[in-house]
């Protein structure tokens, strides 16, 4: 009796402690850093876009294609799941997958360029089960060229990096492409391309990444234009521009002192709602009719679904994620997603954060880079922990729990 006694006020105590130890969504601390390591990696990505089993897929495109002679027409959009392989050979070792979006950016198509939306994860060695994220534009038909890595999970957490891009031959004819692997300190990107056109052409990338340590840059102002030429810019301008007086020699750059880091904790929950008259994710594009894949291969999803406190869908709101999120998989269910995270209470109220990367839906927890923010999270990085709460597999309405770990 005495020891139920105590369990009982033990339990009263647990449960009194509870709502003050979460009464917030979000606890902050100061950031303490770590050794950061360098990583290089290198391998061949196959993007194949012809074929009865394309890894890529065309899955939007614009209206406004008359005229258009571009075999990839500004706005298209495809999907990709493309195998990351040791070598050239389709049938070297796979060691990952590609998966995400790239989109048709150019209006000049002799000048094709295109920006990229990819998680590139690996299945093979001490890295299986990370990946790192790439979002940036790449101007194919530049000789030289560069993407950035902005994010990562597992190994990779808080990855930052770049790849350079060369382009060494390129046949117009049938298109084919041989690109020279040129050394870097950093990174190496190639392709080669072998086909009619770009868009049904099998292709390889060669990406050789360093993940490079993150730094802060360091407080080194510019210095000033010298008071000889300033007094005859400000002569020239006067009454057109005033702010002259006190202009750099860059006007539109300057560095500023890095300040101290914050490392905050965000808990809430993602109601992502499918079903009903007014839901809050909808499609907006898909692949062809023909095309049968078990886990909606292309399909887009754009969202602006409520964040929460808890789990109940009545429960106090503190945000919304707003953006995309597509079905990058072939194989398994594994969604691309570009969201923003905007905070509408609290220290954080018109603040966001944004997450790119892989999400492997139907494991139990799962894991996101966090690749920038706005307002209270500007240079944020990090990462964030997914479990799905509650999913209804009829409408594919879901209530997701996150967990956000952030440095600001």
């Amino acid at each position: 009796m005495a020891r139920m006694a105590a369990f009982v006020c033990a339990l009263i105590i647990c449960i009194a402690i509870v709502p003050a130890a979460y009464g917030e969504y979000y606890t902050k601390s100061r950031h303490v850093p770590r050794k950061e390591k360098v990583t290089r990696l290198h391998f061949f990505l196959h993007d194949i876009l012809s074929g009865k089993n394309p890894s890529a897929v065309k899955v939007a495109g614009s209206n406004r294609t008359e005229g258009d002679k571009s075999p990839t027409p500004f706005g298209s959009v495809y999907a990709i799941d493309d195998p990351l392989k040791v070598g050239p050979e389709p049938d070297s070792k796979t060691i990952g997958n590609a998966q995400g979006l790239y989109l048709s950016s150019s209006q000049d198509y002799s000048k094709f360029t295109i920006v990229m939306c990819v998680d590139f994860g690996f299945t093979e060695g001490k890295f299986k089960g990370s990946s790192f994220s790439v979002f940036s534009r790449n101007p194919v038909t530049e000789a030289d060229r560069e993407v950035a890595v902005v994010g990562g999970r597992g190994k990779f957490r808080m990855a930052r990096g770049f790849a350079k891009v060369k382009t060494s031959h390129f046949n117009a004819t049938n298109g084919d492409a041989v690109l020279e692997y040129k050394n870097s300190k950093r990174v190496n990107l190639q392709f080669i391309t072998m086909g009619s056109y770009i868009q049904d052409t099998p292709s390889c990338i060669i990406l050789s990444q360093t993940v490079l340590p993150i730094f802060l840059v360091q407080g080194q102002r510019r210095k000033k234009m010298a008071k000889a030429t300033l007094v005859l810019l400000v002569i020239s301008l006067v009454g057109v521009m005033q702010w002259a007086k006190s202009t750099n020699a860059e006007s539109w750059a300057s560095r500023l002192e890095a300040e101290k880091e914050n490392v905050t904790n965000l808990q809430f929950y993602f109601h992502d709602i499918l079903s009903g008259k007014n839901p809050t994710a909808i499609k907006v594009a898909q692949p062809s009719a023909d095309n049968k894949s078990p886990t909606l291969f292309g399909s887009i999803m754009m969202a602006d679904d409520p964040l929460t406190e808890g789990p109940d869908p009545s429960s106090k709101p503190v945000g919304r994620a707003q953006g995309i999120y597509g079905s990058a998989g072939q194989n398994e269910l594994a969604l691309i997603m570009a969201m923003n995270f905007a905070f509408t209470d609290g220290i954080y109220n018109g603040s966001c954060i944004s997450l790119l990367g892989k999400n492997p839906a139907m494991n139990p927890v799962r894991e996101m880079p966090i690749v920038g923010g706005t307002g209270l999270f500007r240079f944020a990085r990090g990462y964030a922990v997914a479990q799905t709460h509650w999913l209804d597999v009829t409408t594919g309405d879901a209530i997701v729990g996150y967990n956000v770990t952030v440095v600001h």
